[in-house]
């Protein structure tokens, strides 16, 4: 009697990890996305002039070059939206469009804030790529965490030199009339 329970529980768990099942599942866009307004990109033009011809007298054509190759490939970014994409964590991996990870190539993760979308963040084991981003809804938030947490370990994102010095220039240089208004208030 004691072996015929022994087995029943042990075929429950090996069904249970053979079985691929589906802890949360959302539809969202691909990427973080923003829309720019006129004036952004007239600052950002205008900028993009400026240091132009400074590398002018410097004579860095190919670093101008890059710099305007830099600016339409944000403007092009910025002004296609993205497409929707299904996301889905399961026991055994996180899927997004067709692409999935196993959590055994998983390391850690963290939840950011990019342009006006939440994200999660996942660093891989990979050398390419070694994050994986997803856009996750607000209202997702605390449930995907419970579900992930049990998984990898969360690490809190601390701002390092680049995140500083981006935050420091957004500060001064406000692109657009919503960071304008922020400074004033």
């Amino acid at each position: 009697m004691q072996t015929d329970k022994t087995e029943e529980i042990k075929d429950k768990i090996l069904n249970d990890w053979n079985e691929e099942k589906t802890k949360i599942e959302w539809e969202a866009p691909e990427r973080a996305f923003q829309k720019r307004d006129k004036d952004f990109w007239i600052t950002a033009i205008a900028i993009l002039v400026l240091v132009s011809v400074i590398l002018v007298f410097v004579k860095e054509f190919f670093l101008i070059v890059a710099l305007v190759s830099i600016l339409f490939l944000y403007y092009v970014m910025s002004t296609v939206p993205p497409q929707n994409l299904k996301y889905k964590i399961t026991n055994r991996a996180i899927y997004f469009g067709e692409s999935h990870y196993n959590w055994e190539l998983l390391s850690r993760f963290w939840f950011r804030k990019n342009l006006s979308s939440e994200m999660i963040h996942f660093e891989t084991k990979l050398r390419f790529p070694r994050q994986v981003s997803l856009v996750i809804s607000e209202s997702d938030k605390e449930k995907i965490e419970e579900i992930v947490i049990k998984k990898l370990p969360m690490v809190e994102q601390s701002p390092n030199f680049v995140d500083k010095l981006t935050k420091w220039f957004a500060d001064r240089l406000p692109f657009d009339k919503k960071g304008k208004q922020e400074k004033k208030a």
